[in-house]
């Protein structure tokens, strides 16, 4: 009898160590809720932006002293985490960083409790506009009348356009608009990107040239005006 006791005791025992070590139930997770919001969603690269969110439990209680990641993703992909700031008494959060091209930042939590779910957030679209430059440019009329012109389009930036469409206008005093009379990619010399276009237009007038950019790399940029008489 005592070793029949002494067994279901051992069972017994047992019994609870196996329940207290076994990790919370998928009814006792509780979620969590992970926001994030960006300073800016249109910046010139080079510059700063804010990410800050907050980080609470399904009750809007806040969870204080937690490590948030920080990555940076585009095109689909994400980078590792570049930024891991740590969740104050509010559960609120911050970092500053600086996006290399157009893309996004995804933001993690990885819950240590296990009591509380994992969570993630990710910022609106950030814009970043790369710096461009015609930095010379020329027209005069040839032989046939024709308006010819010349330049060179520099970016001094990380990043390179490809093709690179600059375009030949004239500012028309009938309209008082800018009119394209030509395009032509700019090409590499050796040196720089030059470009050369020729138009037919005989009345006398302003000449520019002018590369239009792209609406989520690069800004746009115009020469210096010419009179061609």
């Amino acid at each position: 009898m005592i070793i029949r006791k002494l067994v279901i005791g051992t069972i017994a025992a047992a019994a609870l160590l196996t329940a207290g070590a076994m990790p919370a139930t998928a009814a006792e997770v509780q979620p969590s809720t992970l926001t994030a919001t960006t300073s800016s969603t249109k910046i010139d690269a080079g510059k700063t932006v804010t990410i800050s969110g907050k980080l609470t439990k399904a009750d809007a209680t806040p969870i204080a002293g937690a490590e948030v990641g920080i990555s940076f993703c585009f095109n689909g992909f994400c980078g590792e985490a570049q930024a891991k700031p740590v969740t104050d008494a509010t559960g609120a959060y911050s970092a500053t960083l600086t996006p290399i091209r157009t893309g996004n930042y995804h933001a993690d939590f990885f819950s240590t409790d296990p009591s509380i779910a994992n969570s993630r957030a990710d910022t609106p679209k950030i814009v970043v506009l790369h710096p461009v430059a015609i930095t010379s440019f020329a027209a005069g009329r040839g032989a046939d009348k024709a308006v010819t012109a010349f330049g060179t389009i520099e970016f001094p930036g990380r990043y390179t356009a490809n093709p690179i469409p600059v375009e030949l206008q004239y500012f028309s005093f009938s309209t008082y608009r800018w009119t394209t009379a030509a395009t032509v990619d700019a090409t590499w010399n050796g040196t720089t990107w030059a470009f050369a276009a020729s138009a037919e237009h005989r009345k006398p007038g302003v000449w520019r040239a002018f590369y239009a950019g792209s609406p989520e790399m690069f800004h746009s940029a115009a020469s210096d005006l010419v009179f061609v008489l």
